[in-house]
């Protein structure tokens, strides 16, 4: 689903959209069905009904964004447990409206300390298939969003998290009724979780869901805060669950994990600055090389041969920065850019695209890694009556993750976004698996300043693995430039070179 507030430039109403067609999550299927919503002060989007509301509910009471995105993020990971959850990660692109000052934070997870370059050979030294290493334990990382939650609160916040956990925590307690969406998802997965004990006694033939475990967890993080996730005994339990199935998670690992506090990647497409999440997410670079490349020309030719050459850099360079040497912003430096553009011709395409080598860099023995299509994710947009805005890309990489369940929770498959090979033809891939290291992203949270305000005017994001990149560019094309509605930017076909 793409999960639009757009904020007119000359007027307080903002526009919401919660679309379900031709989902990028294609597990949940395709619906026709699109809904607009037009507020005056305050907005909330989110994948699910419920999720949105408990973050309306708090705008309502004076919250913050922030305050809003959390509560949302706690409903998310209980009532549509495939996509995200407190067993995953996100990045996080947070507008403060009183300083004038955008944040991005990295909540991504992190490898194992005892991680080797051979983590996802066999003994044979041949990779695993993508499915045998997503049921392993060697699949889990350390969970992100538990603590990125808690930094979250901490700098933005103003509501208790005691009325943050509330609606998750009813809901936990009290039961919900499965979503079409959810049921799909079950239904689909038979063959692969409901071959997990814990998952199979949780998610199936069950017309209403409750989760002690899961409301007994947000008791413990009002109460204590995030810190509770990386110790014992819920450090414990997700070490056990994992290690029984061939991990090597330690205490050591959540001991040291960290959010980032990362620089936004901003450039300017049509006038308007665009400012997404940098390295260890691929989406900012990789969108704004795309956009900067036809500023000049948005044809839907141009931009598919553009998507081809900033694809080209993204398999070839963009990693974690605090683990690999990468060109980062010299990849949308103007030079650059004149360069690379020449090679887009109106009368051709092009096949077997090469990456590119920015001035003032200096070439390096690595190769490239495409990465796979990974689908457990959902994104959350909000604004709130102080101008502060948030866009949320939170994920467990495929859905359902690991299919392993602990603390009422289910863990992330995020690792799987690494090469599953540490080398091609004798050159290192940057995207390998290193100890301690975050693999690199899709997810393309995004938010648009106007050139006269500074102000936010679209708030953007998407699930879709790989493709979100495609997905978030495109829209921004449509109503920066091709000045389409949001209702006809999202109804349009996807347009992708993936």
């Amino acid at each position: 689903m793409f999960l639009f507030i757009y904020v007119g430039l000359f007027s307080s109403l903002i526009y919401a959209f919660d679309l379900h067609r031709a989902s990028p999550e294609k597990y949940i299927g395709k619906s026709t069905t699109i809904k607009m919503n037009i507020g005056h002060e305050y907005m909330a989007v989110t994948s699910d009904p419920q999720a949105t509301k408990a973050a309306y509910d708090i705008l309502s009471d004076g919250g913050t964004a922030a305050d809003a995105a959390i509560a949302a993020q706690l409903v998310l990971g209980l009532t549509e447990p495939q996509s995200s959850g407190l067993g995953g990660g996100a990045f996080i692109l947070y507008f403060d409206a009183l300083n004038n000052i955008l944040t991005t934070f990295d909540g991504r997870e992190t490898a194992p300390l005892a991680s080797m370059p051979n983590y996802f050979l066999k003994k044979n030294m041949e990779p695993m298939n993508f499915f045998e290493a997503v049921l392993n334990g060697r699949s889990v990382g350390v969970p992100g969003t538990p603590a990125l939650l808690g930094k979250l609160h901490e700098r933005f916040g103003k509501t208790n998290m005691q009325k943050l956990i509330e609606p998750a925590f009813n809901l936990a307690l009290n039961g919900f009724s499965p979503s079409k969406g959810l049921l799909k998802s079950l239904k689909n997965d038979v063959g692969r979780l409901d071959q997990n004990i814990i998952s199979k006694e949780y998610f199936y033939n069950k017309q209403i869901i409750k989760n002690n475990k899961y409301a007994s967890v947000l008791k413990n993080f009002a109460d204590k805060g995030s810190s509770i996730f990386y110790k014992s005994p819920l450090s414990t339990n997700i070490i056990n669950s994992v290690n029984k199935k061939n991990g090597i998670l330690i205490q050591k690992d959540f001991d040291s994990y960290s959010v980032i506090e990362r620089k936004p990647v901003c450039d300017i497409f049509q006038k308007y600055k665009v400012c997404s999440m940098g390295e260890p997410s691929s989406g900012a670079l990789t969108m704004l090389q795309i956009l900067k490349l036809i500023d000049h020309d948005p044809t839907w030719h141009n931009y598919i041969e553009a998507s081809k050459l900033a694809f080209s850099d993204r398999n070839y360079y963009m990693a974690d920065p605090d683990f690999v040497k990468t060109p980062g912003e010299l990849l949308l430096e103007n030079d650059y850019i004149v360069k690379r553009r020449s090679m887009i011709s109106d009368n051709n395409i092009m096949i077997n695209v090469k990456h590119g080598i920015p001035f003032g860099w200096k070439e390096i023995n690595q190769t490239e890694y495409s990465g796979l299509n990974e689908s457990g994710t959902t994104h959350i947009s909000i604004i709130d009556k102080y101008g502060n805005a948030i866009s949320m890309t939170s994920t467990i990489e495929n859905s359902f993750g690991s299919r392993i369940m602990a603390n009422g929770y289910l863990l992330n498959n995020e690792l799987t976004d690494f090469s599953f090979t540490p080398e091609k033809n004798n050159s290192l891939i940057a995207n390998r698996v290193e100890a301690g290291k975050r693999p690199r992203s899709s997810m393309t949270p995004t938010i648009v300043f106007s050139a006269l305000t500074d102000k936010p005017v679209l708030i953007i994001g998407s699930a879709g693995g790989s493709r979100i990149i495609g997905y978030v560019t495109q829209r921004i094309i449509d109503v920066l430039y091709n000045n389409l509605s949001l209702e006809d930017a999202i109804n349009a076909p996807h347009i992708l070179n993936r």
